[in-house]
């Protein structure tokens, strides 16, 4: 990365920042100066006319969006793309067209809205007059007459003769019409002389009768219920034109409205940014950071204001922070999709990419393992690569998922497997290229993941040791990595050689237990200690290492006693002795630290497992379509009309298996992907890696769903 500074009168600001936008090369960084920031106040005209285009266009995006339909091939599963010049792209902007389409889609969505809400309330009204469309008795005379009081509502069906007997009770001239039910209640007019109005409705009021009315209605319930039905027919008929114009909208504007609503988000982006941008009254300052092969293009888009501006690019200071950017082969880009997902690197700390992309591919490779499955794998891959018109970032997750398939037909082959087909039905030439069975030789295949595994942790903990020298700090490397490989080193002495078990064992552990608490170090002492001091902690040493040695190859206990007295004298009369024996312990806890790399390593036997799982679920499949397929022979041989039938469950069988499989890969490939990853991010990465530096983000036009080209405008597909 390089260090940009840019610096220019304000009458050229607005061109720079459209420029750095279409240039894509530099990252803004805050403005280190002690100077006014140029941050865009919030009432500047300019914001607020934009913010309000912006709250248009996002109407008109969503609006429109809901009756747009894409012709694209898995619209459901990709969002739709739409190529636009970058000029044309730049020219959009809250135009005539903006304001007159955001005014007929708002018109249309008012109407729709309206129209919803008028509809459901009289659905509503329809329910409820429902129940009384039998009364022949207009809802305006539902107040009663000059001599007849009435009374509509209802009540619960359960409780109809009870409350109609209290009635009685109470009042003797009274009648009630039941009417139709209201759910678990059921409606009544009760009538009744005016003269016993106030004991009637204190008797219903004593119950649990729910009055009912339909304000602003005066016709009989038949006749109103029949006129909102028709109404409700006519608001949906409506409606059903307005959303057909919806469509038409749609399909001629939606891609102008997800094209300016982006737009129009990149011109607020470039008043946003300028907060960084330190300024005086009459000149502006820029600083950012660029890729170092990018300089010749910041250049050649600044060019055309260079009298206005002054341009510096320098190597960035010592220790100084920067974004990060990866720059592997392209053959190798793929594999920065595991990278991005972890976290990109500090600055000056190593790319993983190129580290892990072996391990990840045979890892990958070992959880499919089979030939037919890689080739589907292959071929998906690289149909949604260039037929569909999906994003950069996932044809560099197609390409990865292609290197998969490589290596899982790789992997195939010397397994034997082909559609989990039994091997002693595939030709003798495939027969001949098996070079392992992992059914019938599972713990052949446990062993050769757990060399993988080994071989991948203890290289991570080289690279480790690697990165220390770079940084010039060669103790950090010799006392922690590099001991750590003598120490494992000296376990695999013993383990392949008996006769050397005891001094391997004995060497390995003490030296590791020196060298991992660097009581090595600690016993030379330091500038301020004493020489007498410094002295006795070298003998010390001396005698520790000599106690091992006798120890490993004589086994003389006289050694040992001679390390416990010396070290019991030196602990009383020296510091540095003091100070070596802590170091000691707290090496005998690195040691003990070390158990975790088993665990490390075990973890990669569930490569076995992923592998061993996809093969068993194929080999389940064959079988169930070898059922169906078996059914075919007997209808056959009857002839006839069987034989159409025949053909038929020979079609079944196929669909099985072609069905079956694919599953299988859908399955398998989660399995196949996270598993090798988290071996990389949790066994691999965590020896010499740490990620978290800041991923390299320059300024650039904002566009998700919009692709920007030179060429013509509008181009369909991902060819």
């Amino acid at each position: 990365m390089l260090k940009v500074t840019v610096l220019g009168y304000h009458s050229v600001v607005d061109n720079v920042v459209d420029a750095l936008q279409r240039a894509d090369v530099l990252q803004i960084a805050a403005q280190p100066f002690e100077l006014p920031s140029m941050e865009v106040p919030v009432d500047d005209e300019r914001l607020r006319r934009l913010d309000e285009a912006i709250a248009d266009a996002t109407f008109l995006k969503d609006f429109l969006g809901r009756y747009h339909t894409s012709d694209q091939p898995f619209a459901a599963f990709i969002s739709e793309k739409f190529h636009v010049h970058t000029d044309e792209f730049l020219s959009l902007g809250p135009d005539a067209r903006l304001t007159s389409l955001y005014g007929e889609c708002v018109t249309v969505a008012d109407r729709l809205a309206n129209g919803q809400r008028e509809i459901g309330r009289l659905r509503v009204l329809v329910t409820d007059l429902q129940p009384w469309r039998e009364l022949r008795l207009e809802i305006q005379e539902w107040h009663g007459t000059e001599h007849v009081a009435l009374f509509a509502g209802t009540v619960p069906a359960s409780q109809g003769p009870k409350i109609r007997q209290a009635l009685r009770d109470r009042v003797s001239e009274v009648s009630v019409e039941e009417l139709g039910p209201v759910g678990s209640r059921q409606a009544w007019v009760v009538m009744a002389h005016e003269s016993c109005e106030d004991d009637v409705r204190s008797a219903l009021g004593e119950t649990d009768f729910t009055e009912v009315s339909f304000p602003g209605l005066h016709d009989y319930p038949a006749e109103e219920l029949a006129r909102a039905q028709d109404r409700i027919d006519q608001l949906a008929s409506e409606a059903e034109l307005l959303a057909a114009h919806a469509h038409e909208l749609a399909s001629e504007h939606y891609a102008y409205a997800a094209t300016v609503y982006e737009a129009l988000q990149s011109e607020r982006e470039s008043l946003a940014v300028r907060k960084e941008f330190a300024q005086t009254d009459r000149a502006f300052a820029i600083t950012g950071w660029i890729r170092a092969s990018d300089a010749g293009r910041l250049e050649a888009a600044l060019g055309p204001w260079g009298a206005d501006l002054d341009l510096t690019i320098a190597e960035p200071s010592p220790g100084e922070a920067h974004p990060v950017a990866l720059d592997n082969p392209r053959w190798l880009r793929p594999f920065e999709v595991l990278t991005d997902l972890y976290g990109v690197p500090n600055p000056g700390e190593v790319d993983p990419t190129p580290l892990l992309a072996p391990f990840f591919i045979l890892f990958f490779g070992i959880c499919i393992s089979d030939v037919g499955y890689g080739a589907m794998l292959i071929a998906g891959s690289q149909y949604i690569k260039r037929r569909l018109d999906v994003a950069p970032g996932v044809k560099r997750f197609m390409d990865l998922l292609t290197y998969g398939g490589i290596s899982a037909m790789f992997v195939g082959v010397l397994f034997g497997s082909y559609f989990a087909i039994p091997f002693d039905k595939l030709p003798p030439f495939l027969q001949s290229l098996q070079v392992l069975d992992p059914l019938n030789e599972l713990t052949t295949f446990l062993i050769v993941c757990v060399v993988l595994g080994i071989t991948q942790v203890f290289f991570g903990v080289l690279v480790s040791a690697i990165e220390s020298f770079r940084r010039g700090d060669p103790a950090t490397a010799i006392f922690e990595p590099l001991s750590t490989l003598f120490f494992f080193a000296m376990i695999g002495v013993a383990i392949a050689v008996p006769d050397a078990t005891r001094w391997a064992l004995v060497l390995g552990l003490g030296i590791t237990m020196l060298m991992q608490g660097r009581a090595i170090a600690v016993a030379f002492g330091d500038s301020e200690t004493r020489p007498l001091d410094r002295g006795l902690g070298v003998g010390w040493l001396v005698v520790t290492i000599g106690a091992l040695f006798a120890l490993a190859f004589t086994g003389d206990a006289g050694a040992i006693w001679a390390f416990l007295v010396v070290t019991t004298f030196g602990l009383l009369i020296s510091r540095t002795v003091r100070r070596s024996v802590v170091a000691l312990l707290g090496g005998a806890y690195g040691v003990y630290g070390m158990s975790a790399f088993i665990g490390d390593i075990l973890s990669y036997t569930r490569l076995a497992a992923l592998g061993l799982s996809g093969a068993l679920v194929g080999w389940v499949f064959n079988i169930l379509a070898g059922l169906v397929w078996s059914g075919a022979d007997g209808l056959f041989a009857k002839g006839g009309v069987f034989i159409a039938l025949g053909v038929l469950v020979i079609l079944a069988s196929v669909a099985v298996f072609v069905v079956g499989h694919t599953f299988n890969v859908v399955i398998n490939l989660l399995g196949a992907f996270v598993h090798p990853a988290r071996l990389q991010f949790v066994e691999f990465f965590s020896k010499f890696y740490e990620g978290g530096g800041g991923m390299f983000s320059p300024l650039r036009l904002a566009t998700k769903n919009v692709v920007l080209s030179a060429g013509s405008s509008r181009q369909e597909g991902g060819a």
